[in-house]
């Protein structure tokens, strides 16, 4: 849908076309854009009537399948930690979905020697504990390893035990939704959840004006799968 085609389901939705609380176009752009924002959030976290998060079942999957991408990220010598590597987020990242590092090393037999792993993603609390664990998987072991991965601002940082490099992150991410603007930008989620952002956009209108219309299209919204 366009701006203008869900402005116009929005005004439908509500029952305010000849109303004289009638929401200017600014205010229901805002609350469409407030659904948009939550429908991505709730459906990525599983915070919603059916508790399933992204990837965990075919509806949660094509909910959010066109802000899905997929990046390969020039890697950098990290200053903060020993061997550690970095990498700058895209601009319109918004949820990692998943992450693998390419790393290089050198093997006895073999020599030169690249792999794709996984990272092992960590907090900064737990950033000594992996550090000093002999075990620990960030070990190049058997010729594979999964660097420790921690993020700050907008930088993605891999920590390596020095016996091996990370040369390419490869992202796997969900965008930042495109904002609903008039007279023509369309929503770039499915077309098929369209209508459920609409309705979820006059739940949080009729809430925020306590209209008596509240409990019924909050049952609508509920039961929306």
């Amino acid at each position: 849908m366009t701006a203008l085609e869900m402005q116009a389901a929005f005004e439908i939705e509500a029952g305010v076309i000849n109303s004289k609380i009638k929401p200017v176009s600014a205010d229901i752009l805002y609350w469409l854009n407030r659904a948009i924002e939550k429908f991505v959030k709730t459906r990525y976290t599983g915070n919603n009537p059916k508790g399933e998060a992204f990837e965990l079942n075919q509806k949660r999957t094509d909910d959010l399948r066109t802000l899905v991408k997929e990046v390969t990220l020039t890697v950098g010598a990290g200053t903060l930690k020993p061997s550690s590597f970095i990498a700058t987020l895209p601009t319109d990242y918004m949820y990692s979905v998943g992450e693998e590092a390419l790393i290089q090393f050198t093997d006895p037999v073999d020599g030169a020697t690249s792999k794709r792993v996984g990272v092992n993603q960590i907090t900064i609390d737990r950033y000594s504990t992996e550090i000093d664990n002999p075990l620990g998987e960030y070990n190049l072991h058997y010729r594979t390893a999964k660097p420790l991965r921690l993020q700050y601002g907008s930088v993605i940082e891999l920590v390596t035990d020095g016996n091996y490099t990370v040369v390419q992150l490869f992202l796997r991410y969900l965008k930042t939704p495109v904002v609903v603007s008039l007279p023509s930008t369309s929503c770039d989620l499915p077309a098929v959840v369209h209508p459920e952002i609409v309705k979820m956009a006059v739940s949080m209108y009729i809430e925020n004006i306590k209209g008596d219309r509240y409990q019924t299209i909050e049952h609508e919204v509920t039961e929306m799968e």
